[in-house]
């Protein structure tokens, strides 16, 4: 039998203690390369000392660039369209100082084929087991079919979502004219039944204003009108709202002090009423749910706890990813699309504010977001 080195493999280190080991590693070493090169995905390797900039062949191809062109670090950034570029050096750069692994999706332009790509890319900072040198490196592939698929299942939502919304609305004008008119006449069967029809048209809109907005969303294009009003009325006035379509619970809101916000109105309610829908679905029936707000660092800061299942500390972090639930024997009778808490987190980045939870498994979970207040209020 041919040895690897009368096969021409004279790569392979021979009669050398360790060579069983460093054989073994080269061949995982092969198959890892045979099986990247098989999914058709792009590697590179980023030097951290030397910021030397190794691409492998797929990647160039992703790019625009020839197999054999060179391509530097720079020329990759080069050809990331604009509107994603600073956000795609911030992350490789954080990932590079802090250690944390990247993970992106962003649109490129071919340099010679001017082709547009959509490229998701992962990778983190490695370090050799020698002499711990530390590199930046990972994988790129081609995500552009699936991404289309999806900018146009979101357009056909929002499409779909946005035709809904005029005949609901003149549905709810002549639900309010017959409730008005039974109120006239007496009728408290009319009035009891109207009030319950129009508490379900209220739901309908929430859920066709939840699909414009993640429509919006994904295609990064959520369209705000801002205007001054106080964030404790609309909370209560959400509230309120709340108690008439659900009795299991009982919903406390703490007084607080006047506090005006430069926002969206409906987007800002979109997200109370997710959070207390939440609060409501997560909990045990009869429990409380407790809602306060205060100014803090000159924001309005909101702060919606139940007294439910809790949420184990391995997906927090994921919480407000989209499509994303939890999933264990608590949550498997729950219904949702695992939109709700992406939403919130996307209307609150848009107004510059941040979205949290704290939460521990069987106590329950307290969601918080914090608002910039409106200048007005800054000044007082």
């Amino acid at each position: 039998m041919q040895s690897e080195k009368e096969n021409g493999r004279d790569d392979i280190p021979d009669g050398e203690p360790g060579h069983t080991a460093e054989l073994r590693r080269y061949r995982i070493l092969e198959l890892s390369l045979l099986a990247v090169e098989a999914a058709n995905v792009g590697t590179w390797l980023l030097d951290e000392e030397t910021k030397e900039f190794l691409p492998s062949k797929r990647l160039k191809e992703l790019f625009g660039y020839h197999a054999d062109e060179n391509m530097s670090y720079e020329g990759l950034i080069a050809q990331i369209d604009p509107k994603y570029r600073n956000k795609v050096v911030a992350g490789m750069e954080n990932a590079m100082v802090n250690r944390e692994h990247f993970h992106m999706d962003f649109r490129v332009t071919g340099l010679h084929d001017q082709k547009q790509r959509w490229i998701k890319a992962l990778g983190g900072m490695y370090s050799n087991t020698e002499d711990k040198q530390f590199h930046f490196s990972g994988v790129m592939m081609d995500i552009t079919e699936e991404k289309q698929n999806e900018l146009r299942k979101n357009k056909f939502i929002g499409m779909v979502s946005h035709e809904l919304k005029t005949p609901l609305t003149s549905l709810k004008a002549y639900v309010q004219m017959l409730y008005n008119w039974a109120k006239k006449q007496k009728d408290s069967f009319a009035v009891t039944s109207l009030s319950k029809v129009e508490r379900q048209i209220k739901k309908m809109q929430n859920m066709i204003n939840g699909f414009l907005n993640l429509s919006q969303a994904e295609s990064g294009k959520i369209q705000l009108d801002k205007q001054d009003f106080d964030l404790g009325e609309l909370i209560n006035d959400v509230m309120n709202e709340t108690k008439l379509i659900t009795t299991s619970h009982t919903i406390n809101f703490l007084p607080c002090e006047p506090m005006a916000i430069h926002a969206d109105k409906e987007k800002i309610e979109q997200v109370v009423i997710n959070l207390f829908n939440n609060a409501i679905k997560y909990s045990p029936k009869q429990t409380v749910i407790t809602v306060s707000c205060e100014i803090t660092d000159n924001k309005a800061q909101v702060c919606v706890k139940d007294e439910g299942i809790g949420i184990d500390e391995q997906d927090i972090d994921k919480l407000f990813k989209r499509y994303y639930r939890v999933e264990n024997k608590h949550t498997e009778n729950i219904n949702g699309f695992g939109i709700g808490l992406y939403l919130c987190a996307e209307i609150i980045r848009h107004h510059h504010g941040s979205i949290w939870v704290e939460s521990e498994v069987g106590k329950g979970s307290a969601f918080y977001f914090s608002l910039p207040l409106a200048k007005s209020t800054e000044a007082n």
